[in-house]
């Protein structure tokens, strides 16, 4: 398989701690995803008013099937295997990693019903977190991965970061309380940006 990511790539992932690969997997593997969340959660895709069907679980207090920032505990679906394991996906993965030797780890998935005024318990803004203990230094590398089964603008959600942070993190700990959140950072003079995606 030829080289996914550019000179250009690797330098904009170095700098940002985060690259954006344009058409990673085929759209019939998209829409395969997609249907597979539709129907894992019994949802109307051409029905708008069906994807409020449930509540959004919060806190883990209720037996939904979504949380309140769109979390399907869907995991070991065929179709997200498909896209974890798509040729272009793993090439990008292994440039990153400089090994063709990848442990898959996984994720969920996510469909988030857009905020309406009549629908407030969908109103999360998400938030920005590792998930890693930030108080266990040095941090071991790692990369994860989002992929946008549906186009996805700045300012529909989705992936967002703090670009570049990664090479001002130890740096921005010593100016944190010792009592500081390990997860969640304070987001105070940092400049969060929602990536958008195709």
């Amino acid at each position: 398989m030829s080289v996914v990511l550019s000179q250009d790539d690797l330098d904009f992932w170095e700098e940002n701690g985060f690259v954006v690969i344009h058409n990673a997997v085929p759209d019939e593997n998209l829409e395969v995803a997609v249907n597979a969340i539709w129907d894992f959660l019994d949802i109307d895709a051409h029905d708008p008013e069906d994807w409020y069907k449930y509540p959004p679980r919060i806190g883990g207090r209720n037996d939904s099937p979504i949380s309140q920032a769109g979390m399907v505990e869907i995991y070991q679906h065929q179709a997200l295997w498909d896209n974890r394991q798509y040729p272009k996906v793993y090439r990008a993965f292994s440039e990153i990693w400089e090994t063709d030797r990848l442990w898959v780890s996984l994720d969920r998935a996510n469909m988030k019903p857009p905020t309406r005024p009549d629908k407030p318990e969908w109103d999360n803004r998400g938030m920005i977190h590792w998930d890693v203990d930030t108080s266990k230094t040095p941090i071991a590398f790692g990369v994860q991965g989002v992929l946008y089964l549906t186009d996805t603008a700045e300012n529909q959600g989705g992936f967002q970061c703090i670009p570049g942070f990664h090479k001002q993190f130890y740096n921005w700990v010593k100016t944190q309380p010792a009592d500081r959140n390990f997860h969640s950072p304070d987001l105070t003079d940092l400049e969060v940006k929602p990536i958008a995606g195709q």
